[in-house]
């Protein structure tokens, strides 16, 4: 193979490698977000479950 054939293999290689990385990150990206919409479900349902079992500082008061 002549020179600029290798050139053309690496830049076909090293974009390939770059479109595997960019969908790697923005999959991380999709279930890091699922997860994090997760945990702020689950803290809210456990406020809300707290704020029924104890009192606010308002009535305590009362």
């Amino acid at each position: 193979m002549s020179g600029q054939t290798h050139l053309a293999v690496a830049y076909i290689g090293m974009i390939v490698a770059l479109g595997i990385w960019t969908w790697t990150v923005f999959a991380r990206g999709k279930n890091l977000e699922a997860r994090i919409d997760s945990l702020a479900l689950a803290m809210d349902a456990t406020d809300k479950r707290q704020d029924k079992l104890a009192p606010t500082s308002s009535e305590e008061s009362e």
